[in-house]
């Protein structure tokens, strides 16, 4: 059995008889209550829950849901769930937090408390309740579920089931006051804030730009390798910046990609590594390019900026780059939890280890930056499929993007699943969308050029 040992003592010195059952770690919650001939309402699982103010467990049987929204309006909170797959053992006093238990785990009748993957431990319904000690009990907070329709998991299979909630809540802390500190975080490179302010300069033209972008010969260097690529399909000689922009790339895609290339020299970062350098600009500059011709596709009203739509697929991780960047330790645990955990969810292990999301990071250095809205709600919004809000257009590509370059191993969307609400929403068909995938493959050799470009 893989839970460490500190359970175990925690039981025998609260006195309470227990007993071990194992089942496969290969089935979920309701396939091992079948198996075992158990009844599911009386299998206990956990979820964390945290807000501003602080950290809450709720138990509750694996045949019911719980109401969050219903749990915040009652309690006045703004909670929200730390580890949707339930990963933590069903006693509160082990992890030093407040809890709210079902009240449907009252009675006499055995309590079978998940412990790990393959792990189940069975106590009287007595022993159960004197087991939550101070908890609160609740009942319409909760919701019977569909058994047969369920597809949850016992437990990540091979992460432990404790883990210091409150070193996570630190280290979020920690993270976000240095971030809140301006002097700490990475200053906006120069170029960025010349083409920021050129930006929002109405008379600015191609040779004010072409002026910026020459005083950084690798930059320049970098737009030339662009705009001469195969993937924009420009067959004269492009001999300058005032050339890319004329020609081929436009100044608004110019400026885009100007700032996207410059802001991204202000990391330094690992190589490699699933979050390294290497892998970071690769799925970057894919989901740039996709995102671009997605945009260029769209067939409605929000039809996006086509040099908006590039900078967002560009920078939408920027979190990662800036976790790598001022906190190298944490970076290396999360890439080391990352490695032991393949097929897991990035933003679920971030927040296990980091209490803070990639996400998140993203928007406090773009808001810090003073970076257009278009680029902060992609940055903030990118793995969230039901967002509709302002400048939804941006995230909803990104989304679809990702999905589609999941299935080459590249970025960090689990599924790839095209979400047909968005392509609706868009008024994109999901064969416009495979074929545009198709057309940034067959130039995959100048994308991956291009990204080596970026990671060196």
């Amino acid at each position: 059995m893989s839970f460490p040992p500190v359970l175990r003592r925690f039981l025998e010195d609260k006195g309470v008889k227990y007993e071990f059952l194992k089942h496969s770690d290969k089935k979920t919650a309701y396939e091992a209550a079948i198996d075992l001939e158990l009844d599911a309402s009386r299998i206990a699982r956990a979820t964390l829950l945290r807000d501003h103010d602080g950290i809450l467990m709720v138990i509750y049987p694996v045949s019911r849901k719980l109401n969050l929204e219903e749990l915040n309006n009652r309690l006045k909170r703004k909670y929200t769930i730390l580890n949707a797959k339930g990963v933590y053992v069903p006693l509160a006093a082990v992890y030093h937090v407040d809890a709210i238990v079902d009240e449907t785990l009252l009675g006499a009748a055995p309590i079978y408390m998940i412990f790990d993957s393959e792990t189940l431990c069975r106590v009287s319904g007595s022993d159960f309740q004197i087991l939550q000690g101070t908890a609160v009990w609740y009942d319409s907070i909760f919701y019977s579920k569909d058994a047969g329709a369920s597809n949850d998991s016992l437990i990540m299979k091979q992460v432990q089931p404790i883990v210091d909630v409150h070193e996570v809540q630190s280290r979020r802390q920690q993270i976000k006051e240095k971030l809140q500190n301006i002097s700490e975080l990475p200053a906006i490179p120069k170029i960025a804030q010349e083409v920021l302010q050129l930006g929002g300069n109405p008379y600015a033209n191609a040779t004010d730009l072409s002026a910026i972008i020459e005083q950084d010969p690798s930059l320049s260097t970098q737009l030339l390798r662009y705009a001469r690529s195969p993937f924009y399909g420009y067959r004269g000689d492009i001999e300058s910046v005032a050339d890319a922009i004329s020609r081929v790339l436009g100044f608004d895609m110019v400026m885009d990609m100007a700032l996207g290339i410059s802001m991204g020299k202000a990391f330094k970062n690992p190589v490699d590594g699933p979050l390294g350098l290497n892998a970071f600009w690769r799925h970057a500059t894919y989901s740039a390019a996709l995102v671009q011709k997605l945009g260029n596709a769209v067939t409605n009203t929000r039809k996006p900026r086509p040099g908006m739509a590039y900078l967002a697929g560009l920078l939408h991780n920027m979190g990662i780059l800036l976790l790598g960047h001022l906190f190298r330790k944490e970076f290396n645990l999360l890439t080391k939890t990352l490695k032991e955990n393949p097929g897991a969810e990035l933003i679920e292990l971030e927040q296990q280890v980091l209490g803070v999301t990639h996400m998140e990071m993203g928007v406090w250095l773009m808001e810090a930056w003073n970076l257009p809205d278009e680029l902060i709600i992609a940055v903030k919004e990118h793995h969230n499929a039901r967002y509709t809000d302002t400048h939804s257009v941006y995230p909803n590509l990104i989304l679809i993007s990702n999905r589609m370059l999941s299935a080459m191993e590249m970025g960090d969307e689990v599924s790839d699943a095209l979400p047909m609400d968005l392509l609706d929403d868009l008024g994109l068909s999901s064969e416009k969308v495979i074929e545009i995938f198709e057309t940034i493959i067959e130039n995959k050799e100048g994308l991956d050029y291009m990204a080596l470009q970026m990671a060196a």
